[in-house]
């Protein structure tokens, strides 16, 4: 079966759309054909009008040229309205992904509404990251049949962790004999790392050996600066904006305990949250809000604790059962990191997409 995949989000770009297109391509067992954006082959930011009609033109020479079995679309708009226009002209099969926010901005304005209906019916295949955009994707074209949820996944072999590493960075930050709460992740309003620090003061009074690491970088990265520098706060939480990709996975080896409250804002809302499957890898239990498609990744009483939305007393209370009962934690931690070998390898979702695909072909 060949396939091409046209992708305006892959790495070295960081982010979980990249990392799932990055690991389509890597675990991928046919015949591949990657078009990306990396010498403009699919939008031309400079574009008076249409500024994707590189993806037009490029798109229609591979399929020309290719003749592949499925052209897989990373992007609704403006990558599915090319698909769409060009199955009028060439006869192949599309597939579209869809990872939650880029279904809801494709909502905004009747036009956007229009067009993604278009394409949407049009496509033989609708692949979503998560159960909730699945759901609303069905509803939305009165059509089930063709819409499958494929979670995210990790790599089931992550870098090896040197305990040498782990005690240096224990030592440097003051964290021996601490409780250490981490949230890794892009520095974003939904990710509710504002939340945490909110609770975290009640959290301190209660158990003066907790410490609280925040690592990422982002458009919140002022705001939260200008928060841990409260006084109560001072020693007790550290914001780290340069930890390389490896790095991190030392640092869910120093934690005890993975956080990540995410909330929706407007229509935005986290699709799935790879982090909290890799904090269970390294036998971590997770805290999460009950949104968006964080439900998939993180089963209530199995890998760790889910909370309602915005709800502080709910997240202290959570953090606070945690803390006080390790045992609890260990046993979250490692039903986390059994499930996440058993449903969230990276080969075994690429794998499931390949087959979706071979029986609709």
């Amino acid at each position: 079966m060949k396939t091409i995949l046209a992708a305006l989000e892959f790495p070295p770009e960081r982010g979980g759309v990249e990392t799932y297109y990055g690991n389509l391509v890597r675990y991928w067992p046919d015949e591949l054909v990657l078009i990306d954006n990396k010498n403009k082959e699919l939008l031309n930011p400079r574009g008076l009008i249409i500024k994707w009609l590189p993806a037009l033109r490029n798109l229609f020479k591979a399929l020309r040229g290719t003749r592949p079995d499925w052209l897989i679309v990373g992007e609704i708009l403006p990558l599915g309205t090319v698909a769409w226009l060009l199955s009028h002209i060439i006869k192949f099969k599309y597939a579209v992904f869809l990872h939650g926010l880029d279904f809801s901005m494709a909502q905004r304005g009747a036009w956007k509404k229009f067009l993604s209906k278009k394409i949407l019916k049009t496509a033989n295949v609708i692949l979503c990251a998560n159960s909730k955009t699945s759901a609303d994707v069905g509803a939305f074209i009165s059509d089930t049949n063709k819409v499958f949820t494929v979670n995210p996944g990790v790599d089931p072999t992550p870098p090896v962790v040197r305990p040498e590493r782990c005690a240096g960075l224990r030592a440097n930050y003051g964290l021996e004999n601490c409780v250490v709460l981490t949230t890794l992740g892009r520095l974003v309003a939904r990710k509710g790392v504002e939340q945490v620090l909110a609770v975290l003061p009640s959290v301190i009074e209660e158990y003066p050996d907790l410490r609280y690491v925040i690592i990422g970088r982002g458009p919140e990265e002022a705001r939260i600066k200008s928060l841990i520098s409260d006084p109560s706060l001072l020693g007790k939480v550290f914001l780290l904006t340069d930890v390389a990709e490896d790095e991190k996975w030392t640092w869910l080896e120093i934690s005890d305990i993975f956080i990540m409250p995410t909330h929706q804002i407007g229509d935005d809302y986290e699709g799935f949250g790879i982090v909290y499957l890799e904090a269970n890898l390294a036998g971590k239990p997770v805290i999460a809000a009950k949104s968006g498609g964080v439900a998939d990744a993180v089963n209530d009483g199995i890998n760790g604790l889910l909370v309602p939305e915005n709800d502080s007393r709910a997240l202290f209370e959570a953090i606070m059962k945690l803390v006080k009962d390790p045992e609890l934690a260990t046993k979250l931690g490692e039903q986390g990191r059994l499930r996440v070998l058993k449903d969230f390898a990276w080969p075994d979702a690429i794998r499931k997409i390949h087959t979706i695909l071979l029986k609709k072909a």
